[in-house]
C-alpha cells in the first residue's frame, strides 16, 4: 500500500465577481511510497500547495479523490500519524515555545510527563532546548520554521508532508534540517515536501514529483531521471598508439589529441558503449586513465529541458 495516492485529481476555484473557474490542478495521478523521501517540484502556481492542502484534507478536489494510508483524505481517520507543516506558520506569538508546544502536544493526545518528555525530546532535534522560555514574537523567521518542525515531529508521525519546509531559513537551519530529514529517512518514516532548491531533491530524495502548470510531468525515482541525463564518460590519457586509437574508435569513442603534439588524449565514451568495456580496452594496450569523469546534466537542466518540452507540446496542441 502506498502511503498517499492521488487518483485523477482535478480543482477547480472560482474567483472574482463572475466566478471565474480557475484550474489549479488538472487531472493529476501519482502515488507516494511508504518509507521513502519525495520531493514535490514545480514554479510557482503549479499547484503544490493545493495539492498539499488537498492531501491534508484542507482542501477537497473538484474530481477525483486523494488517499492517505488508504483512507480518502477528507475523513479524520486519514490524517492519523500525519503531521503537515505549513509554509506560513501560525501561533500564537504571546506564549513562549514550550507553551506553544504544550498546546499542540494537549491537541494531539499528549500530556503530563509524557507530553513533557515528547516536548524535551523535538526541541533537542530543532536545537532550540536552549530557547524554550522565549516568545514566539521574539523569534526571527528561521527560527519559526524549526518551532513549527518541531510541532510536525510530536509524537512520532509515521508520515510527514511539509510545504517548503526550508523556507526562510538561514544557512545553518538548512543543514538542521537536511540532517533531520535525512535521519528520519533512514527510520523510514514517509516525507513527502515541496521545494524550489533542485539540490535537497538530489542529496535528501529517494523520488521526486514534478509538477507544471497544475498537471503531471514526471513522477518517479530521482536516480531515473538522473540517468536520463547522462549522456557518457570523459577519459584523459597520455598519447595513444594507432591501433589503440582505432579500436577505440571502433567501439563508438571519440578520441581527440588535447595536449602538445598530442601528447594528451581525450577519450569520449557514449552511454550506449559503456565505460568498462573502454577501460579493459586501454589496460589491454598498457594504458592507464589520468582521469575518469561523467558527463551529466544536473537536476535543474533536466527538469528545465522537461518543462520547455511540455510547453512546445502544449503550444503544438493548441495550434492544431
Amino acid at each position: 500500500m502506498h502511503a498517499v495516492e492521488v487518483d485523477k485529481v482535478t480543482k477547480i476555484y472560482r474567483k472574482g465577481f463572475r466566478a471565474v473557474r480557475v484550474p489549479a490542478v488538472v487531472d493529476l495521478s501519482f502515488s507516494v511510497r511508504k518509507g521513502a523521501v519525495t520531493g514535490f517540484v514545480g514554479p510557482n502556481g503549479a499547484g503544490k500547495t493545493t495539492t498539499i492542502k488537498m492531501m491534508t484534507g484542507l482542501v477537497r478536489p473538484s474530481a477525483g479523490t486523494v488517499r492517505v494510508g488508504g483512507v480518502d483524505a477528507s475523513f479524520p481517520a486519514a490524517r492519523r500519524g500525519v503531521a503537515y507543516l505549513s509554509e506560513q506558520p501560525y501561533f500564537y506569538h504571546h506564549l513562549t515555545v514550550r507553551e506553544m508546544l504544550r498546546f499542540t502536544a494537549h491537541l494531539t493526545g499528549l500530556q503530563g510527563d509524557e507530553g513533557e518528555k515528547e516536548i524535551t525530546r523535538v526541541l533537542e532535534i530543532v536545537e532550540l532546548a536552549d530557547r524554550d522560555a522565549l516568545k514566539i514574537r521574539e523569534m526571527s523567521k528561521g527560527m519559526q520554521q524549526r518551532l513549527n518542525m518541531a510541532q510536525a515531529l510530536l509524537g512520532r508521525p509515521h508520515t510527514l508532508i511539509l510545504d517548503e519546509p526550508m523556507s526562510g531559513m538561514d544557512p545553518p537551519g538548512r543543514r538542521l534540517f537536511r540532517e533531520v530529514m535525512g535521519r528520519l529517512g533512514g527510520e523510514r518514516c514517509t516525507i513527502f515536501f515541496s521545494t524550489h532548491v533542485l539540490d535537497d531533491v538530489e542529496s535528501l530524495c529517494d523520488d521526486v514529483v514534478v509538477l507544471q502548470r497544475g498537471s503531471l510531468t514526471y513522477a518517479g525515482t530521482v536516480s531515473t531521471l538522473l540517468e536520463e541525463g547522462f549522456s557518457g564518460t570523459d577519459i584523459t590519457t597520455g598519447a595513444l598508439e594507432q591501433p589503440c586509437r582505432e579500436a577505440l574508435e571502433a567501439a563508438g569513442c571519440t578520441v581527440t589529441g588535447t595536449g602538445d603534439d598530442n601528447r594528451e588524449c581525450s577519450i569520449f565514451v557514449p552511454k550506449t558503449t559503456g565505460t568498462d568495456t573502454v577501460l579493459r580496452l586501454l589496460f589491454q594496450h598498457d594504458m592507464v586513465p589520468r582521469s575518469v569523469v561523467g558527463k551529466s546534466m544536473t537536476l535543474e537542466e533536466l527538469l528545465y529541458q522537461r518543462k520547455r518540452n511540455t510547453e512546445h507540446e502544449n503550444d503544438a496542441d493548441h495550434s492544431g
